[in-house]
């Protein structure tokens, strides 16, 4: 029979096993809490996990996106599939690191951050600690014919560049043309209210945020 010892993976170094394993959620419940992560235990073993902000109950599913380099392993947590989506696609970007991807999804909502980018707005993005406008500007030129992909809709730059920005951030974050027309009747007029303004009162109208596909 063979030895205990022949396994392969009983030799291999601790990064190199580590990296064999790819950890994609975690379902437990959060035993301590820091400024910007939780410990949840799981089975007896407690993961620390950087979130953007704190989960409001301690039993959670966090979807998680696991960072492992030769000297440091982390995992970066999110109560929804949308939030995890636009954080990947968020440090897809050149020179945002996932520090900064967290830091944006500290600051706003997914579908504040989905709408800044559609429309354009730095200021939204520049909020965060450490992302500056030439990065915001960075994410927005990168990002702003992919953001719909997070509601699992393509969305090309002809549709986010279309006269009503509001109306174009709203088929970003997933809602059919027809559906952002309807939702921007309970908001101001273009031109009396910002981007940012008419896209909140669209969303508190239609009582959505991001839509998973349809």
């Amino acid at each position: 029979m063979p030895n205990a010892r022949d396994s392969p993976t009983r030799w291999l170094p601790r990064h190199e096993a580590s990296r064999s394993l790819v950890i994609a959620a975690i379902r437990g419940r959060v035993i301590a809490r820091g400024t910007d992560h939780v410990v949840v235990e799981t089975s007896g073993v407690g993961y620390k996990v950087f979130v953007p902000r704190p989960p409001g109950r301690d039993d959670v599913l966090l979807h998680t996106h696991q960072v492992v380099r030769e000297d440091d392993e982390a995992l970066y947590g999110f109560e929804t599939r949308e939030e995890l989506a636009l954080f990947e696609m968020l440090i897809s970007v050149s020179g945002v690191g996932p520090k900064a991807g967290l830091a944006i999804l500290s600051v706003a909502r997914p579908a504040e951050i989905a709408g800044a980018i559609a429309s354009g707005d730095t200021a939204v993005l520049a909020r965060a600690p450490g992302v500056g406008k030439k990065t915001a500007e960075r994410l927005i030129v990168d990002l702003k014919g992919k953001i719909g992909r997070v509601a699992g809709l393509p969305v090309t730059g002809a549709t986010l560049t279309a006269e009503d920005d509001a109306q174009a951030a709203l088929v970003a974050l997933g809602y059919t043309t027809s559906e952002a027309a309807t939702a921007l009747r309970n908001a101001p007029a273009e031109g009396s209210a910002t981007t940012e303004e008419r896209l909140a009162a669209a969303l508190r109208a239609t009582g959505r945020t991001l839509v998973a596909g349809r």
